[in-house]
C-alpha cells in the first residue's frame, strides 16, 4: 500500500521503503499499519504501552506489533 502523510510537525519530503521492481514485494524497510497507528499516538503523547478497557474490562494494548517510525519523528 501506498500512504502520504502530511502536516503534523513531520519530516517530510521523503520515501520510506522501496518494492520490487514490478511492485509485487517489499525490497526494504516494510511499514506495518501497527508502525503507523504507533507513529501517531507517539507524536501525540500517548505511550506504546498503553491500553484501553474492552467490553469485558480486560486490557488491550492501544497498538500491537508496531513501532514509530523514526523517519517521520
Amino acid at each position: 500500500m501506498s500512504m502520504v502523510m502530511a502536516g503534523g510537525g513531520f519530516r517530510h519530503g521523503q520515501v520510506i521503503g522501496a518494492s520490487s521492481r514490478d511492485g509485487g514485494e517489499i525490497a526494504e524497510r516494510p511499514v506495518t499499519p501497527g508502525d503507523i497507528a504507533a507513529t501517531l499516538y507517539r507524536h501525540f503523547g500517548v505511550p506504546a504501552d498503553a491500553t484501553d478497557l474492552e467490553h469485558q474490562g480486560r486490557p488491550l494494548r492501544i497498538v500491537e506489533h508496531g513501532e514509530a517510525i523514526k523517519e517521520l519523528l
